[in-house]
């Protein structure tokens, strides 16, 4: 063993040794004062407040970085500081510390189910406690999967910068818990609401992901997953008696894999809906997420649902809708054809009977969100991790992204700068159509009806 190998060695068992002193004086502090970490129902507070406690901890993030310094260890407050001291809030470290009976005991009444559960499906290596006076700043920005979400500024004690934080009130029979969505819990002192604390993604909306990804997430599971969060949204929404009005890609943001509807702007009461439409004469929105019924001045929650199909179609065929533009100016071409929603190939026959059904020309032969739920929830249980699609379906996006880009490059040469697919407002008169691009095999039947025939050979 030569010098240089030595010398990694010593330096590693150094560097594992300035962590466990961190770790231990990190211990030592939250026993001072566990009222600053939400944990005065667990430790006995033994501070005597000698001084502020913000001072304090800069002494202490003084103290460790300096003895890194001192024995030339490259000092990472990401890894040796705010980890360190999320380890050791960890529910993991704090049952190690005080049994884990006792940290059930002692969390708020609300979130004692949610801590059991964390404990039995092992994750409370990662998640933690966080006390509500951390949050501030608190603005509503949507309906996640479960309930409604958050953005938040989040102060930990151990670090002065604040962090943008969501925030889902959660419910512990919603078996929240099984994938690993977020980093703790926190209650709030005002409404008594459970909630998960998740970090902020700045990863963008589902139409993003969509064209930065075209064929980074063809895995069969992982899109059902998603749908399935997508139709919890809508079912949230429908049960309190509102349609959303305005459901597309751009209005769907992810955070922590979770995907949630934002921009309630045109949300409407649902029995007011098709009143306020018919009344209006106009529609917000985005094509070809509009339903066919809406130029009928009529809009339901059945309306939701054919946006949601375009969605769940769009998912596997990728395909990111030009400008509406040229289907407005009465000159039609043959380049809408890159409108057109027709049968993907390479899917299982439950998929497909599942987008054709949501995208039925007659309202009510569409599913409503919980059907979506019930019907997809034992295949999605029961498909594999990691199963690509078939290479047709990854042939089929290569060739119509293709078409895409041809069409923008022959529209602009015409039209000039080409303007992105926004939503805009369209009177009943002037919406275009865009059932001719639907080349479907629509069996103008219930939903339950066409599931029911399947159901006896679904292939998985």
């Amino acid at each position: 063993m030569d010098d240089h190998e030595l010398e990694r060695i010593y330096s590693q068992q150094l560097h594992e040794e300035l962590i466990t002193q961190t770790k231990s004086a990190v211990t030592q502090f939250i026993e001072l004062c566990p009222h600053i970490f939400g944990l005065e129902n667990l430790i006995l507070q033994t501070d005597q407040f000698l001084s502020p406690i913000d001072e304090r901890i800069a002494q202490l993030y003084k103290d460790v970085s300096d003895t890194y310094l001192e024995n030339a260890i490259q000092f990472d407050k990401a890894w040796n500081w705010i980890m360190v001291w999320r380890q050791q809030l960890s529910f993991e470290s704090l049952s190690d510390h005080y049994g884990q009976d006792q940290v059930i005991a002692s969390v708020h009444p609300r979130a004692r189910k949610a801590v059991t559960q964390i404990y039995c499906e092992n994750l409370d290596k990662y998640m933690q406690w966080f006390p509500w006076s951390w949050f501030s700043n608190m603005q509503f920005i949507g309906a996640g999967g479960f309930s409604a979400v958050y953005s938040v500024h989040m102060t930990p004690a151990y670090d002065p910068q604040p962090l943008r934080m969501a925030l889902k009130i959660i419910s512990v029979q919603s078996k929240a818990f099984l994938p690993l969505l977020f980093q703790g819990l926190t209650v709030c002192e005002s409404t008594s609401d459970l909630m998960m604390v998740m970090k902020f993604s700045n990863d963008g909306n589902l139409e993003d992901h969509m064209q930065q990804m075209p064929l980074g997430d063809l895995d069969l599971k992982t899109i059902t997953g998603t749908i399935l969060r997508l139709a919890a949204n809508l079912s949230d929404l429908h049960k309190v008696g509102m349609c959303h009005r305005n459901v597309h890609p751009r209005n769907i943001v992810c955070t922590d894999s979770d995907y949630f509807l934002v921009d309630y702007r045109f949300a409407t009461p649902s029995k007011e809906s098709s009143s306020v439409t018919a009344l209006t004469k106009a529609v917000y929105g985005r094509l070809p997420y509009v339903a066919p019924e809406v130029r009928q001045g009529v809009y339901t929650e059945k309306s939701d649902i054919y946006s949601l199909g375009i969605i769940i179609w769009q998912l596997v065929s990728k395909v990111i809708f030009p400008s509406p533009d040229v289907l407005l100016d009465g000159d039609r071409t043959a380049e809408d054809h890159v409108y057109r929603i027709e049968i993907v190939p390479g899917l299982p026959s439950w998929y497909k009977k599942l987008y054709v059904a949501c995208l039925e020309p007659k309202a009510e032969n569409r599913p409503d969100a919980i059907e979506i739920i019930q019907a997809l929830q034992s295949i999605h249980h029961d498909l594999n991790y990691s199963v690509p699609l078939d290479r047709q379906v990854t042939e089929y996006i290569v060739a119509r992204r293709a078409e895409a880009a041809d069409h923008l490059r022959t529209y602009a040469k015409v039209k000039g700068i080409v303007s992105a697919s926004t939503t805009r407002l369209y009177t009943l008169s002037n919406l275009p159509s865009t059932q001719s691009f639907i080349t479907l095999p629509f069996r103008h039947a219930t939903f339950q009806t066409i599931w029911d025939d399947l159901s006896a050979y679904i292939d998985l």
